[in-house]
């Protein structure tokens, strides 16, 4: 009986994991990093850059680095510049 319930504590903690990744919980409550699309200046018109959160879990977010270079940090935020547009941002 008790290996039942263990089995059945385990299998809604993998439930509410999957229904959490779905629906964004975790990026949402700030317990991953989230980017999104950030106003650059107007000299550089042709780079896209992107505003990026820490996370309590896994810290910033790393941008793929073969298109993208960490330009400064400002307050609790990473600003990226990407030479190329990102098919999907972390944490959306």
């Amino acid at each position: 009986m008790t290996l039942i319930k263990i089995a059945l504590v385990g299998a809604a903690i993998i439930a509410v994991m999957f229904v959490g990744r779905d629906h964004k919980w975790f990026a949402r409550s700030g317990f991953v990093g989230t980017c999104v699309l950030a106003t650059g200046p107007q000299a550089q018109s042709t780079d896209t850059w992107y505003s990026c959160k820490q996370g309590l879990l896994n810290g910033f977010p790393n941008l793929p680095v073969d298109t993208c270079t960490v330009s400064s940090t400002v307050g609790q935020r990473e600003i990226w510049v990407c030479t190329m547009p990102l098919p999907s941002l972390p944490g959306t």
